[in-house]
């Protein structure tokens, strides 16, 4: 048989076998592409963000969604959430006691004895707890003039992250609750945040926000990792920010345009790590505009030399992506902007690498060991 004749009789054979040779050359071209874009985690274990025993009765300080990512793999942070509404807060459990509607004052405390105790005054017989610590036992008691209503104890769910509600800002969480081989980094001393005031000057936090820093999280310094030659900072100088007087006010201006190779940033990370290594400081928050690239960078050294696990690291990270941050983040927006340049440095893990990065920008070994003894 001729070939004409063959091509001619057999047109559907040639155009699935011409289908067939186009879909393999295009596999054998995306594939390596796609594998080589999932690299950034391949390498990393999944290990869990919950350690509750079964059976036991905690309570969840999560929504639904914050807890379908944190049960998902790393790398899925956007597939639940993309930086485009406010979806960092936690939930506040809600206790009921049985009454009337009156005044009661509820008294809660992680002592026994209620020492140091947050005060609730309600009207109401049901009472909802806000910003808990995580993995942590708390006793409450409900009064009502001269009578105890109600008391009893529960315990929270372990659960990592510990994200939070400060009105007003968003992408507000602790860096504590962790576990590592050093032991469990300590709550309520170390947080990342979004701005508190915008760069025009106006302000975002509320007094209901300011009273939250304040009186129940008892923030003593506050660092600010913004711009000050282009007036990010809103007008603000050293000295006293938005939250007043009471609060050190600490201005550590990084670029946010540059690698954090640029010398302004290694200068800022060198004095962060110096406000750091101060117990006097704490407790503290640091933040840049969205509390996301900055403060990422910042949060991810803080957590390699507490010892944090590197999956847990770059959840931490991406968590951003449930505050209203603008735009959604991945592992690759850092890849190239600082952790190739940690990877690379000498170290058998991620901890050593990150010591050695610091060491190499002129951190001192006494500062990173306060910074270990303060949080853990």
């Amino acid at each position: 048989m001729k070939f004409t004749e063959f091509v001619k009789n057999n047109k559907w054979w040639l155009l699935l076998t011409s289908l067939l040779l186009v879909s393999t050359i295009t596999l054998s071209i995306v594939l390596p592409i796609s594998l080589k874009k999932k690299h950034a985690l391949e390498d990393l274990n999944d290990i869990p963000t919950n350690y509750d025993k079964p059976g036991e009765n905690r309570v969840n300080l999560h929504t639904d969604i914050q807890k379908a990512y944190l049960k998902d793999k790393v790398e899925n942070a956007n597939l639940y959430a993309r930086g485009k509404e406010e979806l960092s807060r936690p939930i506040y459990p809600e206790f009921n006691w049985e009454g009337e509607e009156k005044a009661y004052t509820v008294t809660l405390s992680e002592k026994s004895d209620y020492s140091d105790p947050t005060i609730y005054n309600v009207d109401k017989p049901k009472v909802n707890f806000v910003n808990l610590k995580i993995d942590t036992k708390y006793y409450y008691k409900v009064t009502s003039g001269l009578d105890v209503v109600k008391e009893d104890s529960f315990l929270t769910s372990s659960e990592i992250i510990r994200n939070m509600y400060v009105s007003g800002i968003t992408n507000v969480r602790d860096l504590g609750g962790y576990q590592t081989s050093y032991g469990k980094i300590k709550q309520g001393l170390l947080y990342r945040t979004a701005r508190l005031n915008e760069s025009d000057g106006s302000i975002l936090i509320n007094e209901k926000g300011k009273n939250t820093m304040l009186n129940d999280m008892k923030i003593k310094s506050e660092i600010d990792l913004r711009l000050v030659s282009n007036n990010e900072v809103g007008g603000l100088t050293e000295g006293e920010g938005v939250l007043g007087k009471s609060v050190n006010y600490y201005q550590c201006p990084m670029d946010y345009n540059e690698l954090y190779t640029a010398e302004i940033n290694l200068k800022a990370t060198k004095r962060v790590f110096s406000l750091l290594s101060d117990k006097e400081n704490y407790p503290l928050f640091f933040h840049c505009a969205i509390g996301t690239d900055r403060t990422g960078y910042i949060a991810f050294l803080i957590n390699a030399i507490l010892g944090v696990n590197e999956s847990h690291i770059y959840r931490d990270y991406l968590f951003s992506n449930f505050g209203k941050i603008g735009s959604k983040r991945t592992v690759d927006s850092i890849l190239d902007k600082y952790v190739k340049k940690i990877k690379s440095m000498n170290g058998y893990s991620l901890e050593e690498k990150v010591v050695n990065y610091l060491l190499e920008i002129g951190i001192s070994l006494s500062q990173i060991n306060s910074i270990r003894s303060i949080l853990l």
